[in-house]
């Protein structure tokens, strides 16, 4: 795993956790909340497949790169 592979892991494993823990201790009920954690996970999965994209295609470049060089 590349050290940009990482960082993004990383960064968006603390969003996650951040959000899910600023939730936590915000004085809301408990259907406030529930919508609040399904929205932040919503977007969590968005930044995620947005990542697992951009990785997808740097992959696919690095892939072709390699090939060329033959």
């Amino acid at each position: 795993m590349s050290k940009s592979s990482k960082f993004v892991a990383g960064a968006i494993f603390g969003a996650a956790l951040g959000s899910i823990l600023a939730l936590l201790y915000a004085p809301k009920s408990g259907a406030e909340l529930q919508k609040e954690i399904k929205e932040k996970a919503d977007q969590v999965m968005i930044e995620v497949k947005k990542a697992a994209a951009q990785k997808e295609e740097e992959l696919k470049e690095e892939i072709n790169s390699l090939n060329t060089k033959d």
